[in-house]
């Protein structure tokens, strides 16, 4: 007989932790999706976009797109300001003209901007909307970025807002139909119930 035949106890059992709906998409389900496309500035040498809607029930995933004609912009950054979170922001009220100010504005005139990098509480619903980065990445002259929105935003225009002080782009903005983009929730698949 070994020093180690002894009766294991059980395992304790499994935490059960329940993810709240404004975290990000449910687990087991397809989602619709819009085609529609939001070009929000585009000039000789930059363009960015907001595309690929995926719509869930509680919510909806986007890309953002940026495209750079030429590399010459210090990249190391842009990753970090697709992300919506000022990492190199300094200690003061302004902010860098590095840093691409990125927005949108819901038809119930409640917004969001990548200036507010709080997060919810994981205990308390949110009063209003919440957005944040899914990841992404790039590298060069082309970076992606996913963000996931909760909830679905209300019926109307949804309008993407953004400036880059340093490539001398002022605010510009852009709509896309966010009833549209609603009523794709109803073509997302549960595959599974968790």
């Amino acid at each position: 007989m070994s020093f180690f035949d002894v009766p294991l106890p059980d395992p304790p059992p499994e935490p059960v932790v329940e993810r709240p709906v404004w975290s990000g998409p449910p687990t087991g389900v397809l989602p619709g999706y819009s085609a529609q496309k939001a070009v929000v500035f585009k000039t000789e040498d930059t363009l960015l976009v907001v595309h690929r809607f995926l719509v869930y029930p509680n919510g909806v995933e986007f890309t953002l797109s940026l495209l750079l004609r030429d590399a010459s912009y210090e990249l190391g950054d842009v990753p970090w300001e697709l992300h919506g979170h000022p990492r190199r922001r300094p200690r003061s009220d302004s902010i860098p003209d590095e840093f691409l100010r990125f927005g949108i504005l819901f038809s119930d005139g409640t917004k969001w901007t990548n200036l507010d990098w709080r997060h919810p509480s994981p205990h308390e619903e949110p009063s209003g909307p919440v957005i944040t980065g899914r990841g992404g990445g790039g590298g060069g002259d082309q970076w992606e970025m996913g963000y996931w929105m909760w909830p679905l935003p209300p019926e109307g225009d949804m309008t993407f807002v953004a400036s880059w002080p340093v490539r001398d782009i002022a605010e510009q903005r852009a709509e896309v139909d966010a009833t549209e983009i609603r009523n794709r929730a109803d073509e997302a698949e549960t595959i599974w119930e968790t």
